[in-house]
């Protein structure tokens, strides 16, 4: 994890040990864009990107790491910020994506080897509700 800024922030929705990625035909990658160089707070950012591209509120947001990657609609890659979303208002749209198991995420094409970590991590951890 870095505490340089990032260049682009992006969501990892999380439901019942799956991942949403965004994208079909073998170009899948994860909710989010650009970290406007006036924007302060990452969370925020990410929050307003879910809402436009997807249609959905998020509420629970973690941190999750930081690191160089290409999104599939990118022509490079761009620092990045990782961010799990365990909750959110809304339904995602038809066609939007599709959720991964750890098994789907192992196969995904064209999904880096940071990222496919990553999101094996994010699947693998256990969030629960203290209130």
């Amino acid at each position: 994890m870095s505490d340089r800024r990032p260049a682009r922030v992006y969501g990892i929705l999380v439901r019942e040990g799956r991942v949403f990625l965004t994208g079909t035909e073998g170009h899948f990658g994860l909710p989010g864009g650009v970290f406007r160089p006036l924007a302060e707070d990452r969370k925020v950012e990410l929050k307003a990107h879910l809402w436009d591209q997807l249609g959905i509120e998020a509420s629970a947001v973690w941190a999750q790491g930081a690191f160089d990657y290409q999104h599939p609609d990118e022509e490079r890659a761009w620092f990045s910020g990782f961010y799990s979303v365990w909750d959110w208002g809304g339904i995602l749209p038809l066609g939007a994506g599709g959720w991964f198991d750890a098994d789907e995420v192992a196969a995904a094409p064209g999904l880096p080897p940071s990222l496919r970590i990553l999101l094996t991590t994010v699947i693998n951890t256990v969030a629960m509700r203290t209130r």
